[in-house]
């Protein structure tokens, strides 16, 4: 008997059924290619190993299966002026048939590729009513493979059995039996997941890597050469049924035969998302589609129903109450209908992730779950042919590629849209670089700089932008506003304080009088000026500005949006700045929990709250605690943002401060000196955070009676801000009165 990998527990189902029938008839049921007169056949050999009488009918055409069965009503006793009654349409052919049948025992009954569920009714009646070629019977089985999935079109008296794609170890053991020379396990079954499981295409794939003539001779060079030559490896067979490329198109000549031919430029668009993900409700609006396809919401609703009920589409993850449910393309069903993209289907796909990214928000906690699970298929979208887009689609792709990076940069992923927007940039060349999407995919990409910390690229790429926006849009344009809001948080950024506060100062002018005191986009501009004002040494005047700030942001915003928690960290900053850790300490505790409520534990706005947090524990006399909370908070800082992050430095500052707090001189001065070496080369030898680092090490040398050096240090970072900050300055006063104390002890 043939070896079947992946359906023991189906064929067990049946096997069972042989000897104890239920009285229905079974369907193994699913899209072509997934193996199911394969696995008829492996049924068909264990019943006649048994001993049982076998019968294989096929199922494509009405006359055929009629003459078929007549035949067998004869082969069973049946009296041949019956058949001749039966076939002139006297006699009912399927009660002489059946008379017959029920007199036998323990039978088996095929019915293979019953792809149309009509071609087995008879007369008026039905295949659902039972009382045709299929019926409810306790004296055998029958069988039947269909594409046909949906249970209702089979009726009460059939039960359809899934025949799903094979799991991709079962995969592997399929490719090994037929190319047992290809390669290792573990490159089967690289090759069978690419494969999708599907039994069609692992045959196809393995008796292919079988041949002695073959051009690729491994599982690895196979998988390898399917992106570029899918049409003529899993394309050619002696018959469609046969061939992966072209056994779907067969589902869909038959849909369209039964006035369903909707359902092929559905499954085209449709293709053009992440296969084997789940094509979200957002992507499925049904007037989005029927716009771009001409059709009405109705329409679209049965092409999708039809996709399913052959297969070609299948229900993704459990819907909540009020959801549509979201449905999932097989991977080679995707590669082979994308070998038919118009541009009437790209821009159909396009508009249909434009609009669904439109209609989320990037900033808005609850909608991040949906982001990411949009984000698949706009990446999908960046890998679509040129030749197959215009530019109504390129467009929408850049929009929606716009909108995902800000999701991601909001929901902590602020590496992610790097690699988008290079994608995107490459893509959309054909619109100019002055098309207005794609100027936003280049503020896009500069912001993506800005985040990781790379802040000299990003002020070339904020700089050429802004430069753009000024000669086209004018300067109060919002567009050109948000370029110098995001250029004067740069200049903060780069410890250019005096720039920073009068580009601030400038901006908000701006914005105050074109969007209006409340926008977001106002209030982040007094954020960031307000920053600037407490690294001048401006203290109260930060505090009072935030605190202000805090209460607008909650009226507009609410108490928990990112824009709000973060006024809030950094009003928790200048009551740190000002001494007052009893007051920061509890302001920074209640942060983090509205954090991991908001955020989560990985998002590096949580874990900045927990380092801050840390660092007025040590203030608070508490450097064991500080220091544990600070090496946890490291070790998911360097995962998440990479080990020269700024975030991760002022992370690594406060431990040296926390070690330093517990006695332990030399491990700090070791830790500082490293924390200084790559803040001088990240952010410059004349950046204030700096002048942080540097004094903590003055402090510590002298710790260690290391006066000379102390000093020496020192007096260089009074010379560094007094030039840089100011005479007056807090900090830059803060180390003369350390440099002083030091030279009182050497003396």
């Amino acid at each position: 008997m043939r070896q079947i990998y992946g359906r023991d527990q189906v064929l067990e189902l049946l096997n069972g059924r042989l000897s104890a029938p239920d009285g229905r008839f079974h369907v193994l049921a699913g899209m072509g290619g997934t193996g199911k007169t394969t696995l008829a056949l492996a049924l068909a050999e264990r019943a006649q190993y048994q001993g049982r009488r076998v019968w294989w009918v096929s199922a494509t055409e009405q006359r055929s299966v009629s003459g078929a069965l007549l035949g067998l009503a004869l082969s069973l006793g049946a009296p041949p002026a019956q058949i001749e009654e039966a076939r002139a349409g006297v006699r009912n052919p399927a009660d002489v048939l059946w008379e017959h049948l029920e007199a036998e025992r323990g039978w088996l009954l095929v019915f293979d590729n019953a792809d149309d569920p009509g071609v087995l009714a008879l007369g008026d009646a039905s295949v659902r009513d039972g009382n045709g070629w299929l019926r409810a019977t306790q004296a055998g089985l029958i069988v039947v493979t269909s594409r046909v999935v949906d249970q209702q079109g089979w009726g009460r008296h059939g039960v359809v059995v899934p025949v799903s794609c094979l799991g991709a170890a079962a995969g592997a053991l399929v490719l090994q039996d037929l190319a047992p020379h290809a390669g290792t396990p573990a490159d089967a079954e690289a090759l069978s997941q690419r494969l999708g499981g599907l039994p069609l295409g692992l045959h196809q794939a393995g008796g292919y890597l079988g041949s002695a003539f073959a051009l690729e001779r491994t599982f690895t060079a196979y998988l390898e050469a399917l992106d570029d030559r899918l049409p003529l490896l899993m394309g050619q067979a002696s018959h469609p049924r046969s061939g992966v490329t072209h056994t779907w198109e067969l589902s869909l000549d038959a849909l369209a035969v039964q006035h369903r031919a909707q359902a092929r430029p559905l499954l085209r668009i449709l293709s053009c998302f992440a296969p084997s993900a789940d094509i979200t409700s957002a992507l499925l609006d049904l007037q989005v589609l029927g716009d771009d396809l001409g059709m009405t919401d109705t329409s679209v609703r049965n092409g999708l129903e039809a996709l399913l009920s052959v297969g070609l589409l299948e229900l993704g993850a459990t819907p909540g109450p009020n959801e549509t449910p979201s449905v999932v393309v097989h991977p080679l069903v995707a590669a082979a209908s994308r070998q038919h993209l118009s541009v009437d289907v790209t821009t159909a796909a396009s508009r249909a992730a434009r609009v669904a990214t439109s209609r989320l928000r990037p900033d808005d906690p609850d909608d991040w779950p949906i982001w990411l699970r949009l984000l698949p298929h706009v990446r999908s979208l960046l890998c679509l042919p040129p030749a197959a887009l215009d530019d109504r689609g390129l467009s929408a792709i850049a929009w929606a590629v716009v909108s995902t990076c800000s999701a991601l940069r909001w929901s902590g992923a602020w590496s992610a849209p790097e690699a988008l927007t290079r994608d995107a940039l490459r893509q959309t060349e054909s619109l100019g670089p002055h098309h207005e999407a794609v100027v936003n995919l280049r503020y896009q990409q500069a912001l993506a700089a800005l985040y990781q910390g790379r802040l000299d690229e990003a002020e070339s790429q904020l700089s050429g932008i802004l430069t753009a926006q000024l000669s086209t849009l004018g300067p109060e344009h919002p567009a050109t506003l948000a370029t110098r809001h995001e250029s004067a948080h740069l200049f903060v950024e780069q410890g250019r304080l005096a720039e920073a506060e009068n580009a601030c100062r400038d901006v908000l002018r701006d914005q105050l009088r074109v969007l209006g005191p409340d926008h977001p986009e106002t209030l982040a501009t007094r954020h960031w000026l307000l920053r600037t004002v407490g690294e001048l040494g401006r203290y109260a005047e930060a505090e009072a500005g935030y605190r202000d700030l805090l209460r607008t942001r909650s009226r507009v915003l609410g108490p928990e949006h990112p824009y709000t928690l973060m006024t809030y960290n950094n009003l928790g900053l200048q009551l740190a700045y000002q001494g007052r850790f009893v007051e920061a300490e509890r302001m920074y505790r209640e942060l983090i929990e509205a954090r991991l409520r908001v955020f989560g534990s990985q998002h590096p706005y949580t874990l900045q709250a927990r380092a801050n947090r840390a660092g007025v524990l040590t203030e608070l006399g508490r450097g064991q605690e500080a220091e544990e909370e600070l090496r946890d908070v490291l070790d998911t800082e360097i995962r998440v943002l990479g080990a020269e992050h700024v975030n991760v430095l002022d992370a690594r500052y406060e431990l040296a401060q926390a070690i330093s707090a517990q006695g332990r001189h030399q491990e700090a001065e070791q830790e500082l000196q490293e924390v200084i070496s790559v803040e001088n080369r990240v952010l410059g030898p004349e950046h204030h955070l700096l002048g942080h680092a540097r004094l903590a090490l003055g402090e510590t040398l002298a710790s260690r009676g290391k006066l000379e050096e102390a000093m020496t240090e020192l007096r260089a970072l009074l010379d560094t801000q007094t030039r840089t900050l100011g005479p007056a300055n807090p900090r830059t006063t803060l180390t003369r009165e350390t440099l002083a104390a030091i030279e009182i002890t050497s003396t």
